[in-house]
């Protein structure tokens, strides 16, 4: 079985090209895990991540699997744990990813540099010149396995290999140059107008980004305002990731930003890039404490499958590693959401994901559908379609 991490945000050329690759070389299924609402960059997903999961089964995935927020919308390092850790527990036997590098060795090297005796003492010399965290850390990499190590996919690519247990093989799918990224794809969409010839995605994709309407982090500014401004430093420093006194830094750019893009701006500096800042104000308006990051329990929440996925579901089930979610209603209920009294650490982790699910549904002209993870089914594929 393998496995792909993945946020298909959305689901392009260059993710077909990958499933190709793969299929050329294993006949494997293929599990997939997604990011749900929101991305690991801290920006909301560009489709519904049912939608985006049906896309991606329909392009040539068995399984999609939700990969809880408080892994998603985290540093590069816990989110390739997170997403490792669950399709570890899965069964893949095999883990397919994407980087710009087609030199295997050279990304394991560069994995392997963390766990050298001395890797402390030069991070610690490469930020005393002013780096911040990640860029130290690329500077180190890049002298050791003598590779750039400054593109996204490569740096989640390090990041898998250090996160994954020996018994798992990583299949690295070097990336085509040549086909536009998921970035630029999303930046021509919020164009207006849209020049839809310019975007590398499958027909299907296509027609549905056409009609769809698109989720704005603009609408977050006022209810991020009026948290922040009612909130005491006591409370600020409780949420994970609110750090090095930039909670101070945040209630002063509320005083004066007029509207997201000054909020997050204003709390930017070498230590707090924007990807983030804008993480931190997620997990505020979702009051994620550093406690509650060290309670949650992992689970498989089920997205869509066809019926392949559907027999590698019940595999699953059979193992017993983790539960199952395919319908919300079964483990979690809206009095145990507001009463807070859950438990179970993985119902703890899953009530996030319903949040999540409700706060990206108010990023748009007209709020959507509250409660959407109580009532959505699982998209089911069928070889008819």
């Amino acid at each position: 079985m393998i496995g792909i991490i993945a946020e298909y945000n959305p689901f392009h050329d260059g993710h077909v090209c990958q499933i190709s690759e793969i299929k050329k070389f294993s006949s494997a299924e293929i599990v997939a895990v997604i990011s749900g609402s929101f991305t690991q960059r801290g920006t909301p997903a560009i489709l519904d991540k049912w939608t985006r999961a049906r896309l991606a089964v329909l392009g040539g995935v068995d399984l999609v699997l939700e990969l809880p927020f408080v892994y998603a919308v985290r540093s590069a390092q816990d989110f390739a744990r997170g997403a490792v850790n669950l399709l570890s527990k899965v069964g893949i036997d095999t883990l397919a990813f994407g980087a710009e590098i087609s030199n295997l060795e050279k990304l394991k090297l560069a994995a392997s540099t963390f766990n050298d005796k001395d890797f402390g003492e030069k991070l610690k010399l490469e930020m005393s010149t002013g780096k911040p965290y990640a860029a130290a850390v690329s500077k180190i990499l890049s002298t050791v396995a003598q590779i750039e190590v400054v593109q996204p996919n490569t740096i989640l690519a390090i990041e898998y290999l250090r996160a994954l247990p020996k018994n798992i093989t990583p299949l690295l799918i070097p990336r085509g140059k040549v086909i536009s990224s998921a970035t630029s794809i999303r930046q021509e969409i919020y164009k207006n107008p849209v020049q839809w010839q310019k975007i590398s995605v499958p027909p299907n994709v296509l027609e549905i980004l056409k009609s769809a309407e698109l989720p704005h982090e603009d609408f977050l500014f006022r209810p991020l305002i009026a948290k922040i401004l009612t909130s005491n430093f006591a409370d600020l420093k409780k949420i994970y990731g609110m750090s090095e006194g930039i909670e101070f830094k945040l209630i002063e750019s509320a005083r004066r930003a007029k509207n997201f893009s000054e909020l997050a701006g204003g709390v930017v500096n070498r230590r707090f890039p924007i990807s983030r800042v804008k993480r931190l104000l997620l997990h505020f308006l979702l009051n994620i404490t550093a406690e509650k990051i060290s309670e949650v329990g992992d689970y498989a929440r089920v997205l869509a499958f066809n019926e392949r996925g559907q027999k590698i579901l019940k595999k699953i089930r059979t193992a017993g590693n983790l539960p199952i979610v395919t319908k919300v209603a079964q483990h979690l209920n809206s009095k145990e959401i507001l009463s807070g009294k859950i438990f179970e650490p993985y119902k703890k982790s899953l009530a996030t994901d319903l949040l999540a699910t409700d706060l990206r549904e108010t990023l748009f002209d007209f709020p959507q559908h509250f409660g959407e993870d109580f009532f959505h089914g699982i998209e089911i594929i069928s070889k008819n379609m």
